[in-house]
């Protein structure tokens, strides 16, 4: 298919040189699980993220730990991207449009209305449209959400840390495009049936059966752009206890396509261009917590003892998108069926997330408190996240990561559990992060480059 090409992993360097000197690029509030150390530790980060990704997962960890020399300056730059490997979206399209399925279901149910005079053929013709009617249903449920999928992000950071407060100023772009196909029959095939079966007492349906029977292609392209600016600070409290908080208000700027045509008016040799809504701006608002939970509380207060207390834990929140937003892409109002009008929604998504670390290595845990939606807006998932960090030497550490849904809806992203891995190379003041991920339907990956001072 046709579709707009995302740069390849061979392209992400060259790519990324061009996102440090792009002042423009943003992101967006929920997450596509694409900046490198979050991507390599399984989407983690909301007790785990250093000053380089903390504005994407947690606002109060780019105040965190800041040590005995606050002063400094980071800067950051990422590139990401992911897109469903292994898909049949086209061959789906072209199977049917080449089927005579549907045509002999109505030819069938023509044929039965045509003989209703003579009962014995009348019978037969039911039968007839029954079976043609059941081979059709059974084509549209197989078809129905057939799809590609693709993501890409790019972010930007300038981190100024000082005391008693730390900013990060950024921007970030994140882009979803879906092409999906949609069974609009709902039943229709059913009702036809029944209506020919029992005819004085059942109605038969009203419309244009062709029109009503045919699935929909229905693509969605969303371009999500994000200003902001992280503020957070650090206070040691009982027990020499660090506590962090921080928020990150932000402008958003939404644009969005969907474009829906019926499967046999669509062409995959030229699939439709994007309408894009424009103009809509708003603000929002990103919060975090974190908080170093030392060997003294643990022991005193909880009253917990043994050898896994060994190192630090950590233990952190974060609430993003506090004011879900719902928006209406390109054709809102139109009476032209190309253009549904859908609302689309960014919807708030609350974590809770737990770190420890140890002198060679470092663990740590993300989970969902909220189910939310993942670019496609039609289902609902929950994802628990997993990851580990180990400190092969001291500028270079290896990352790994498992993410797994627990909660997926029909309509949602139906992608089970995910394997990551990435490394980190930081020698004197500049890093360089990349990752790769692998589930049953996608592949993807990011580079990162950090410079401190």
């Amino acid at each position: 298919m046709r579709f707009k090409a995302l740069p390849s992993l061979a392209c992400l360097p060259c790519l990324l040189i061009l996102s440090l000197s792009y002042s423009s690029v943003a992101l967006s509030g929920y997450r596509t699980f694409l900046d490198p150390r979050s991507m390599a530790m399984g989407g983690t980060g909301v007790a785990a993220s250093t000053k380089f990704n903390a504005t994407s997962h947690n606002p109060a960890l780019i105040a965190f730990n800041r040590g005995s020399k606050p002063d400094k300056i980071y800067i950051s730059a990422s590139l990401g991207t992911r897109e469903l490997y292994d898909y049949d979206l086209e061959d789906d399209i072209r199977g049917y449009q080449k089927s005579t399925l549907e045509e002999d279901f109505l030819e069938d149910v023509d044929e039965s209305n045509d003989s209703i005079g003579s009962p014995e053929t009348y019978k037969v013709k039911v039968a007839a449209a029954k079976i043609s009617g059941q081979q059709l249903k059974k084509k549209l449920k197989d078809l129905n959400l057939s799809s590609y999928r693709s993501d890409e992000t790019s972010a930007f950071s300038l981190l100024v840390d000082t005391d008693p407060v730390t900013i990060n100023f950024y921007t970030r772009r994140e882009i979803r495009e879906i092409v999906t196909i949609l069974n609009k029959e709902n039943g229709l095939i059913d009702s036809i049936v029944a209506s020919l079966e029992d005819p004085d007492n059942v109605s038969m349906p009203r419309g244009n059966f062709e029109d009503l029977l045919d699935p929909t292609v229905d693509s969605t392209f969303f371009e999500i752009k994000e200003f902001g600016a992280t503020v957070a600070t650090t206070n040691v409290y009982d027990y020499n206890m660090p506590i962090s908080w921080g928020f990150t208000p932000k402008l958003i700027e939404m644009n969005g396509s969907h474009i829906s045509y019926k499967i046999n008016d669509y062409d995959v040799a030229n699939p439709p261009d994007e309408r894009l809504s424009t103009g809509l701006l708003e603000w929002n608002l990103d919060v975090g917590f974190a908080m170093l939970l030392t060997d003294d509380f643990l022991e005193q207060e909880l009253g917990l003892d043994g050898f896994w207390l060994e190192g630090e834990w950590v233990f952190g929140f974060s609430g993003m998108n506090l004011f879900p937003t719902d928006f209406t892409p390109f054709g809102a109002g139109r009476a032209d069926p190309d253009f549904p009008a859908k609302k689309r929604a960014i919807q708030a998504l609350y974590q809770v997330g737990m770190a420890h670390y140890r002198e060679n290595f470092m663990v740590t845990m993300d989970i969902e408190l909220s189910e939310h939606e993942v670019f496609d807006f039609e289902g609902l998932t929950r994802f628990l996240s997993l990851g580990g960090e180990y400190y092969w030497r001291d500028d270079f550490h290896l990352r790994a990561g498992l993410r797994i849904n627990t909660v997926s809806t029909e309509g949602a992203a139906q992608d089970t559990t995910t394997l990551s891995g990435g490394f980190l190379y930081q020698p004197h003041g500049f890093s360089i992060e990349t990752a790769i991920m692998v589930n049953d339907v996608e592949i993807g990956g990011t580079i990162g480059l950090g410079l401190s001072f």
